[in-house]
């Protein structure tokens, strides 16, 4: 194949992002738990736990834990970073992407505010802070900004339908399949989705 430099050239300025969950994917979070409601009272489950749940509605789970500022920061800024995402994003970021969090969490500024002090990426063997590569940040279970879905799957599609007429490509990260299911059914020409242990 012929080496294009004007083809690799046009690559390199397209609107391009980067789309990454949080849970299992960018860190494994500490302190932090969705509560099952049972017949002899509740459950607590981890993150990765509530992934592998077949979840038709929230109804019967419980997501206090995740309406608190403080224990949704500090799940974050105390957990275990995953390396292997991490040193993605910095290739990611090489190639031109911006980077962007899509995740069942609620709390948006929070996230927001959290991602933007934890997040880095290293350049030239030097960790710098996101900045302004961070270009989009959702939470889709924020109560204020009141997201459109049935359950936290519908509401990561419907966010990524939106980003697929703003970007001219997506790459989405997700540890929980039914997501990355669920965005590679909608058929967006421009969008990929990957398992992270595809990564």
């Amino acid at each position: 194949m012929k080496f294009n430099k004007a083809a690799m050239l046009a690559e390199g300025k397209r609107n391009k992002l980067l789309l990454l969950d949080i849970d299992d994917t960018l860190v494994k979070a500490q302190d932090i738990y969705i509560y099952k409601k049972t017949e002899s009272g509740e459950e607590a489950l981890t993150p990765d736990e509530f992934a592998k749940e077949d979840v038709k509605s929230d109804d019967k789970y419980d997501f206090r834990d995740f309406k608190n500022a403080e224990k949704v920061a500090n799940s974050i800024k105390k957990g275990t970073p995953i390396t292997k995402v991490l040193q993605y994003m910095d290739r990611m970021i090489g190639k031109g992407y911006r980077i962007g969090i899509l995740t069942a969490r609620g709390m948006e500024d929070t996230i927001q505010d959290t991602m933007t002090s934890w997040l880095m990426y290293k350049k030239q063997s030097k960790l710098r802070d996101i900045g302004s590569k961070l270009k989009e940040v959702f939470a889709v279970n924020d109560a204020v900004k009141q997201y459109q879905g049935a359950n936290s799957f519908e509401k990561k599609a419907n966010v990524m339908k939106q980003l697929a007429k703003r970007y001219d490509k997506v790459v989405f990260i997700d540890d929980d399949e039914k997501n990355v299911k669920a965005v590679n059914n909608l058929h967006l020409s421009n969008v990929q989705a990957k398992n992270v242990e595809d990564v």
